[in-house]
């Protein structure tokens, strides 16, 4: 994830939108092959009986695209700084997205906690938006990243040397 080291409590509130990304059925199979590792699992015809129809994506490839969506267009960042997935908190799927819809995401900063002098954990609430008349939210999410000061990490390993 590319939200890096904040400094202060001054970003909670903070917010953006992604641009709208539309899944194809490439995205699908491609995460169909990279997760179920067993290609009969991947054949959309099995899933052809499912209420929702063949074409449902699948709820975990929406939230691993917000990867995708973070270093799209990343939200907090500092020179040499990084970080690192922490966890989610209230993950809900709230309506089905369909192969060829649009998707992106709004994101807010809600809390920062300093845990080191170099290192914060950051919670994002997360809203993925699903194109329609009018955006749908399809899901919800809290993400906590571990945004890393890397400059200052360097620093203090260069002053204290094993």
């Amino acid at each position: 994830m590319n939200t890096e080291s904040t400094g202060s409590q001054s970003v909670i509130g903070a917010s953006d939108v992604s641009d709208w990304l539309v899944i194809d059925q490439e995205h699908l199979s491609e995460f169909g092959h990279s997760t179920y590792l067993d290609a009969q699992y991947v054949d959309l015809t099995i899933s052809k009986n499912n209420a929702l129809g063949p074409t449902l994506v699948d709820g975990f490839m929406l939230l691993s695209l917000l990867v995708y969506f973070d270093f799209a267009k990343p939200m907090l960042q500092t020179e040499g700084g990084y970080g690192f997935n922490y966890g989610f908190n209230r993950v809900r799927f709230t309506e089905p997205v369909f192969v060829n819809e649009a998707v992106r995401v709004r994101r807010t900063v809600i809390d920062v906690q300093q845990k080191t002098p170099t290192r914060q954990l950051v919670t994002y609430d997360v809203v993925l938006e699903v194109q329609r008349d009018e955006p749908v939210t399809a899901m919800v999410a809290h993400w906590i990243v571990m945004a890393i000061d890397g400059a200052a990490e360097l620093a203090a390993e260069s002053a204290n040397p094993a």
